[in-house]
């Protein structure tokens, strides 16, 4: 299961590189594609936005954990736009656990900047993600 989920991100993660550089795709800078970490409280999140996505807005979810938490993304994130609107997740597909990895999508939004955040993971309250 381990090697599953390392295998999904690092799958996630080369698509992601190269969606960019087979499809032309210079709408999305550099820094968008960039991953953002968080090891707060002993457990690694990192997350990569997927801008090839086209019906939604998703991101690649990576966990490295040696404890038990709350693993149920669709429950404890929220996408909030640059205006301040929330959006809640449509769904999370991928390994759960430990060592999850999984692709967390939402609703199509269309503003320049945003924020990923995740609740309740381990002992932290919120991890705020930015893009």
């Amino acid at each position: 299961m381990k090697l599953y989920g390392i295998f999904l991100v690092s799958l996630l993660v080369i698509v992601t590189a190269f969606s960019g550089c087979l499809t032309g795709n210079k709408n999305t800078p550099a820094d968008m594609l960039e991953p953002r970490e968080n090891s707060d409280g002993g457990i690694k999140i990192s997350v990569t936005y997927l801008p090839e996505i086209s019906d939604g807005t998703a991101f690649a979810i990576g966990v490295t954990a040696h404890m038990d938490y709350n693993d149920g993304f669709e429950n404890s994130s929220y996408l909030r736009d640059s205006t301040g609107k929330i959006y809640r997740p449509v769904s999370y597909e991928g390994s759960r656990g430990h060592h999850a990895a999984g692709t967390l999508r939402f609703p199509k939004i269309e503003t320049k900047g945003f924020e990923l955040v995740i609740q309740d993971v381990g002992d932290v309250k919120e991890r705020v993600f930015k893009w």
